[in-house]
């Protein structure tokens, strides 16, 4: 049975230059040598990938190299695209072109980013509705759209007369969409005409509220599948803010977004065609970083527009399956690696269990259906630990050798900065002002989020060195500060 494999990834600042990333090298090197293994590994075909920063491009290209260099001759056809993550200003009618967006929303500058093969049989990736990339392979055109339109919105009348903000209109699966009211057919029409669809900012000091311009909102890529029905297929990866009530608020709105329900059809020339009737998409995945915990007792929640059946209310959904499913075991749906627990982030977790590693419910993927589609929360401290076939020996050996040519600069006695070696590993003195007066204070050089570093530094070496990770620990520290702070969510599509 012929399939398409795509993974949404929130792969913590890509991009960003440091030596946990770059190594001894440059532009995330060391990392891509991970997640290009891991891509090559499981057979991913399209990857979507948030928390892109805006300088990000070079390490998209050595990411695109990386991925092409391990496979055969005759099939190095990776290629990459990234763009921004909100409008410009709300002069900006319709995204056109890649100044239309920005990057910076709120305190952050995030882009979204997207690698594919360019020359499979299996599917095709449908050039964007308009070029609005900042970077895209050399001989390619960009993939990407940024989600602007979506179910029609706005204040409500509950039953007990109280307003409320909420969808004025759903679907149903069988009779084609209703929402435009053929009086003469006695029928529902699909909606032609999407209204734009308003994301809430980032910053916690905006208004909880849906703002057309400068808040982050879904970007997404569409593929054709080679299968009897030429099947559009929209893959769409969402970061929402990171404030409790903004990220609610981020999650209902993603699920009111015009791309779980329908995309642009394409001419035979494999071009969108925005100006004709939209398809019924029968086939998806969409999701990402919700920053919003799934409890199962809160379920679905903000969650409800992505789940719900169709039909043509207005507490309709797009009836789309989640991945993890909120009914798996707690430590099933855990998408985040920690090192560090505690309320000041500093008492590092030495269980022998990898689930102790994982914390917040937060990375989720949807897709249309259960029959065509299987969906997975890829556990990566599990498969570091596996490593089957000695697969990740590159990437582990390379991370031992940067933390050796750290150490060696400590040892440096030319070294001007009062840094030392301890059990945790390499620590500088960091001088902080504390209103008159200078602190110091002893802060690791590698870390990760709060600050984790390694509990023991010789043995994480020893053990990346062998590339033969033996306990939790070492797994966790690999990911978290090598990687990134979130596990990866693949879905195969089968046709």
């Amino acid at each position: 049975m012929p399939s398409v494999k795509v993974c949404l990834w929130n792969i913590q600042n890509f991009g960003q230059p440091s030596g946990k990333y770059d190594g001894t090298g440059v532009n995330n090197a060391l990392r891509n040598r991970f997640v290009a293994r891991f891509i090559v590994r499981n057979n991913i075909d399209v990857v979507m990938i948030q928390e892109v920063l805006p300088g990000a491009e070079n390490a998209l290209a050595d990411l695109t190299a990386k991925l092409r260099a391990l496979c055969p001759v005759g099939q190095r056809d990776w290629a990459y695209s990234f763009c921004g993550s909100a409008i410009r200003n709300d002069d900006v009618d319709v995204v056109t072109d890649e100044d239309d967006l920005i990057d910076r929303t709120g305190a952050r500058s995030e882009c979204y980013g997207v690698l594919w093969r360019t020359r499979r049989t299996r599917f095709t990736m449908i050039e964007g509705i308009y070029q609005i990339a900042h970077g895209t392979t050399i001989h390619q055109q960009s993939p990407l759209n940024i989600s602007q339109l979506g179910r029609p919105t706005g204040n409500m009348t509950d039953d007990l007369g109280a307003e409320t903000f909420g969808a004025t209109g759903g679907f149903t699966r069988d009779n084609v969409f209703p929402w435009e009211y053929d009086e003469m057919n006695d029928d529902y029409d699909l909606l032609d005409h999407w209204p734009q669809l308003g994301y809430p900012r980032t910053s916690i000091v905006d208004a909880r509220r849906p703002s057309w311009s400068r808040s982050r909102r879904p970007a997404y890529v569409v593929i054709k599948l080679d299968d009897a029905f030429d099947t559009l297929c929209p893959i769409a990866a969402y970061h929402a803010p990171s404030n409790q009530q903004m990220a609610s608020w981020g999650a209902y709105q993603a699920g009111l977004a015009r791309e779980l329900y329908v995309v642009d059809g394409v001419n035979d020339d494999d071009e969108p065609e925005p100006d004709e009737d939209p398809v019924l998409t029968d086939a998806g995945f969409f999701g990402g970083d919700f920053n919003y915990s799934v409890e199962q007792a809160a379920w679905p929640d903000a969650y409800r527009y992505f789940v719900d059946a169709r039909s043509h209310t207005a507490a309709a959904g797009a009836y789309l399956t989640p991945v993890p499913p909120p009914t798996d075991a707690a430590p099933d749906r855990r998408t985040t690696v920690q090192i560090v627990t505690g309320a000041a982030h500093n008492v590092p977790i030495v269980s022998a269990n990898t689930d102790d590693y994982l914390r917040y419910k937060i990375d989720l993927g949807f897709h249309r259906s259960i029959d065509t589609i299987a969906g997975e929360r890829v556990d990566l401290l599990t498969e570091i630990m596996n490593n089957p076939g000695g697969y990740y020996n590159d990437p582990l050996v390379q991370a031992e050798a940067y933390m050796a040519h750290v150490e060696g600069q400590i040892n440096n006695p030319f070294n001007p900065y009062q840094e030392r070696l301890a059990v945790t590993g390499p620590e500088y003195y960091k001088p902080k002002k504390v209103g008159r007066r200078t602190v110091y204070t002893w802060c690791p050089l590698i870390c990760g989020a709060w600050g984790g570093t390694f509990t023991n530094w010789a043995t994480s070496r020893a053990q990346f060195g062998a590339h033969n990770i033996t306990d939790a620990r070492r797994a966790a520290e690999y990911i978290h500060i090598f990687v990134s702070d979130h596990l990866p969510l693949v879905a195969t599509i089968n046709f």
